[in-house]
């Protein structure tokens, strides 16, 4: 099997376990922490993703900065420099900035949500364990980033898939046996976290002194990558803004609970980008590699079948999701208050999820030139139009207008990225390339998803929600491969090798 094929394969397995294991635990959050106690994970989870700005800017450029020095034998012993100088300016600031959330905590955690169950001080207390969690978590990435600029991703791929295991199942042992407590989870975070960061630390270093050259902080190596990794903090930084400020503002304006359903249908959501975030993981060095090479030609190629792969493995789950959204959440959590709350907002959200996800591919392709401006004009636009948009949508229709407003965003990213993304390649016209790699799997998708919300209709028992949804994606996902030609292809000569080397 090719690198790219056990990169690909190492980080599906990594999230595949990950999206089971999220899909088990979570109901157990629920049942020991409540609807508001979960709506506070949610609202952790959004200040990952915001501190993410920091950790998307830097590891990305880890990321594209050692896969183009590692394709070049006489320029890796650059790696350790650029990966030390990186560090030391990656760990100075997360400690900034976790500091002044903790200080934020304090002051003003105890009245910041509208909580009818949890006492403020617990809030207070829970929201400065966040902090704490966030900087000894947050730097994982840049060593995850490292490892696969190395195209090391079985490796990192394994390591987060560990440390997640243990994270979540542990949390649930804590909840269980030690205290239903929301401040018992942050804690545990914190001693899984740390310890995940010093072994992943570990792990880069060990293979980056490999090659016996000195670690050392360099201002010059800084000053030479500052243009791409200041781009993409900035893109980082507006993109958050957008896709965080629906939690953000949906927390000070309507009630924990509401907050619990939307944050619940988010996770549901995401979902998708735990398929798709491996593809691109993998797929984004090579593309780095070929930008390198100046081979034209052969990155054409990849974006193609990459692009495929996306809308083959998102748009089924992603239809059956938003035809059947009640259904599969009461199976899931088995509260029909939760499932009723929450399936409007889950069937809206997977649109734009799966939109934004099938635009990573033309994303990827735009990083590895290191053509950052469409970026940057793509995600302020948003920012300037859809920002008001929001708020004006909260107000009035509270956690659907925040719904509608992550679809809108998703379908801008989609239409934008692929119009700048693929320009410049051969054999790569806009109207086409979308025809055939996304137009043409999402009716096969639509199509099963429409038809299995008619069989199923009102069904409630789990073993026919299960039996439906597993049909159909089966389904979905033949029929979306047959309509990508490039990659069935593809896909049928590889099966034709393993058929001819089993005999």
């Amino acid at each position: 099997m090719s690198v790219l094929g056990r990169n690909i394969s190492a980080n599906f397995a990594a999230n595949a376990w990950s999206t089971v294991l999220s899909l088990v635990l979570t109901p157990l959050y629920l049942k020991f922490l409540g609807v508001e106690g979960y709506g506070l994970i949610g609202f952790y989870m959004s200040w990952i993703a915001i501190v993410g700005i920091l950790d998307t800017g830097i590891s990305a450029t880890a990321v594209r900065e050692i896969a183009w020095l590692e394709a070049r034998p006489d320029e890796k012993n650059r790696i350790p420099v650029l990966l030390r100088s990186l560090e030391v300016t990656y760990w100075g600031i997360v400690l900034l900035v976790g500091a002044g959330f903790l200080v934020a905590a304090w002051c003003f955690g105890a009245g910041w949500f509208h909580a009818s169950e949890l006492r403020p001080e617990l809030v207070r207390d829970a929201l400065m364990l966040m902090a704490v969690s966030l900087v000894v978590q947050v730097p994982s990435g840049l060593y995850i980033a490292g490892l696969m600029g190395l195209q090391r991703q079985v490796e990192g791929s394994g390591l987060v898939a560990l440390f997640g295991t243990v994270r979540g199942l542990g949390a649930v042992l804590v909840l269980w046996k030690i205290s239903p407590d929301i401040r018992a989870f942050f804690a545990w975070q914190i001693a899984i976290c740390g310890l995940q960061t010093a072994v992943m630390r570990w792990s880069l270093w060990r293979r980056v002194r490999a090659d016996r050259y000195s670690p050392r902080f360099s201002l010059e190596v800084l000053r030479s990558i500052r243009g791409f990794a200041g781009g993409m903090i900035l893109v980082t930084a507006v993109s958050v803004v957008i896709t965080q400020a629906d939690k953000m503002i949906l927390s000070r304006m309507v009630s924990l609970q509401l907050l619990g359903f939307y944050m619940l249908a988010w996770t549901v959501a995401s979902g998708l980008s735990r398929v798709a975030t491996p593809l691109i993981q993998a797929f984004g060095p090579r593309f780095t590699e070929l930008v390198s090479q100046g081979n034209e030609g052969a990155l054409a190629r990849e974006v193609r079948l990459a692009s495929q792969l996306m809308s083959v493995l998102l748009l089924p789950p992603a239809a059956l999701l938003a035809f059947l959204a009640r259904p599969i959440l009461l199976a899931w959590t088995g509260n029909p208050t939760v499932a009723a709350g929450a399936a409007p907002i889950l069937a809206i959200l997977v649109v734009g999820t799966a939109l934004s996800a099938c635009s990573y591919p033309a994303l990827s392709v735009l990083y590895s030139r290191k053509r950052l401006r469409p970026v940057v004009v793509v995600n302020l636009a948003s920012l300037v139009v859809l920002l008001p948009l929001l708020v004006i949508a909260v107000v009035h229709f509270t956690v659907m207008g925040a719904a509608v407003c992550w679809g809108l965003y998703g379908l801008t990213l989609y239409v934008a990225y692929e119009t700048w993304g693929l320009r410049g390649l051969p054999h790569a016209r806009l109207v086409s390339s979308v025809l055939r790699d996304f137009v043409a799997p999402f009716i096969v998708s639509l199509g099963v998803g429409g038809a299995a919300g008619y069989l199923l209709g009102e069904v409630e028992r789990r073993l026919a929600v299960v039996a439906l949804l597993g049909g159909g994606l089966v389904v979905g996902w033949l029929g979306s491969l047959m309509v990508c030609k490039e990659l069935f292809a593809v896909a049928k000569g590889k099966l034709r090798w393993t058929t001819r080397s089993s005999r």
